[in-house]
């Protein structure tokens, strides 16, 4: 290689960096946008993993306990920490987009199109890695859609618990 082709080279790579770089920024940025189609997608893939053995065998209950859940979920998001909204908010972006998703969860495939135990087995290794950020994004996900499904009165029977009385 003569020297213009790697200066040539090296000028090119260095605008499409700074190029890709502000597009990063920027999709980074909308990234902490809510978007409740997004929420919804994932939810609707993970919640059936996560909550699995706790499900109604029937499928038409299971489907009217998930959308409760989902419900449920939106509900109390707005009470969250503004940082916790924005952090759930875009790992809800990225998961459903295909290209950050291949990134996290190692599937090219959407998480829908994923069995049940291969959706366990991804969340088993999001609880188990190295990376401090996929353990983060276990235990938001699951202390989120847990508390949002075990909070509803009607599973509380299940669980032993009955609410205090207050006078």
């Amino acid at each position: 290689m003569d020297r213009r082709k790697f200066i040539l080279t090296g000028i090119s790579l260095g605008a499409a960096a700074s190029l890709g770089s502000g597009l990063a920024i920027r999709g980074w940025q909308r990234s902490l946008t809510p978007d409740s189609s997004n929420r919804d997608l994932v939810l609707s893939a993970l919640l059936p993993a996560l909550l699995y053995g706790a499900l109604p065998q029937d499928a038409t209950l299971a489907a009217a306990e998930l959308d409760r859940t989902k419900t449920a979920i939106s509900d109390f998001l707005p009470f969250l920490p503004l940082r916790q909204q924005q952090e759930l908010n875009q790992l809800f972006n990225l998961l459903a987009n295909r290209v950050t998703q291949l990134g996290l969860t190692g599937h090219v495939s959407t998480l829908a199109d994923l069995s049940i135990h291969q959706r366990l087995q991804l969340l088993s290794r999001w609880r188990d890695s190295y990376l401090a950020l996929l353990q983060q994004a276990y235990h938001g996900l699951r202390e989120l859609l847990y508390g949002a499904y075990y909070g509803q009165s009607e599973h509380w029977q299940t669980l032993g618990y009955t609410a205090p009385r207050f006078r």
